[in-house]
């Protein structure tokens, strides 16, 4: 049975997160959007985000990480989202390359990747390397089973050796710990499939230019690159052969978080768009007092919820290991990211040339939602994942 009402820690967690964006994002957004080459102003965010323990949150306490459970964690990128979608992604995305180590790393990785990334003194940055730019979003395809994958893993004495390019990923070039897909032969499959860690200033690995972007300013994102990158084979998660089924696990964990950064996003736009129409004054009265306007309105804030119900779902799910679990995470990610580019579209309209200005935030709401209805699989992709498993 399905019981989605917040408990009174996560109403905690609620309110200090809401706290946190507006006191220590929403006065930078302006300057996010001018920082897009350099990122000098987030350092400083992450860094109180990290004091609160935002960067830990997922991790056991036992590696110094907070222990938040994924309905917790769900309810944080919202709030964080509700402001400034690129913030949650630099966040989440931290989470993201968190997962695989969580999932299949032995006791020793855990002590030695976990505890620096759920430090408060100083911001350790995760940064999961899968997109390849041959191949794009196969990678993310269960059925593809990594054959695509150009991301080659060489055994050499007690380390392996290291060679390919990924592209997109966030948190590029600024991140400690690099979670990366690989392969030791492609014609393998997922057989030859492996997922290993590489630390920051390991000799090898370097950065492309940082990409800029239609939206989301405040992820960085950069290719990476491994020349002969040499790491210990205590860098290996889990063993070869089973690089595929850690990549699944982990998006199907995290789908759904791009769910809800897009119902964050998407509430953050309804919001400010709602209160500008019960201000602007339109024949004789306030525009949320005409039926079309209100209509929009009512068909918006329908969605919003559909789209964080479905997230909470999908959450619920992968707690109790559903059989459905992976679908539940697709629906709520296609749903939710849809919902978001409608809706700010939405919100941009009914402003009329407010909406389209810069001065007002909603055109950057509508812009940050476009990418995540790409990013962890196109929606076109996860709907045949979708209706496969139906």
């Amino acid at each position: 049975m399905y019981n989605f009402q917040l408990s009174e820690e996560r109403r905690q967690f609620q309110e200090m997160t809401k706290r946190f964006a507006e006191k220590e994002i929403k006065p930078l957004n302006d300057k996010f959007e001018d920082d897009w080459a350099t990122h000098k102003y987030m350092p400083e965010v992450l860094q109180k985000a990290a004091k609160l323990g935002f960067m830990g949150l997922p991790i056991d306490p036992k590696y110094g990480g907070v222990g938040a459970d994924g309905m917790t964690i769900m309810v944080v990128l919202e709030e964080i989202a509700a402001v400034n979608g690129g913030a949650a992604c630099v966040i989440g995305d931290t989470w993201f390359a968190q997962t695989p180590i969580t999932i299949a790393a032995n006791e020793e990785q855990r002590e030695r990747f976990l505890r620096p990334l759920a430090s408060k003194d100083e911001v350790n940055l995760g940064c999961i390397c899968m997109t390849e730019p041959a191949s794009g979003a196969d990678i993310e395809d269960d059925r593809m089973r990594l054959r695509t994958v150009k991301t080659i893993l060489k055994e050499d004495g007690d380390h392996y050796i290291l060679n390919g390019q990924k592209s997109w990923p966030s948190n590029a070039g600024i991140a400690s710990h690099y979670v990366v897909v690989a392969t030791i032969d492609p014609k393998l499959e997922d057989k030859g499939s492996a997922v290993v860690v590489v630390e920051k200033d390991t000799p090898g690995l370097s950065f492309g230019k940082i990409e800029r972007k239609m939206g989301m300013a405040e992820d960085q994102n950069r290719e990476v690159i491994f020349e002969d990158v040499r790491i210990p084979k205590s860098n290996l998660l889990g063993k070869i052969g089973d690089g595929h089924q850690i990549l699944q696990r982990t998006v199907a964990y995290n789908r759904l978080g791009a769910g809800m950064i897009s119902v964050g996003m998407a509430r953050g736009a309804f919001e400010y768009a709602l209160q500008y129409c019960k201000d602007r004054v339109v024949g004789g009265k306030p525009l949320i007092k005409h039926s079309l306007i209100s209509a929009m309105f009512a068909d918006m804030a329908t969605k919003i919820d559909a789209a964080r119900l479905l997230v909470f779902r999908a959450s619920w799910s992968l707690k109790v290991r559903d059989p459905n679990r992976a679908r539940y995470s697709n629906m709520a990610k296609v749903f939710a990211t849809n919902m978001a580019m409608e809706i700010t579209s939405n919100c941009v309209q009914v402003m009329g040339s407010y909406g389209y200005s810069k001065e007002y935030p909603v055109e950057k709401y509508m812009r940050d939602a476009k990418i995540v209805q790409i990013y962890l699989g196109p929606n076109e992709l996860v709907q045949q994942l979708i209706g496969g498993s139906l």
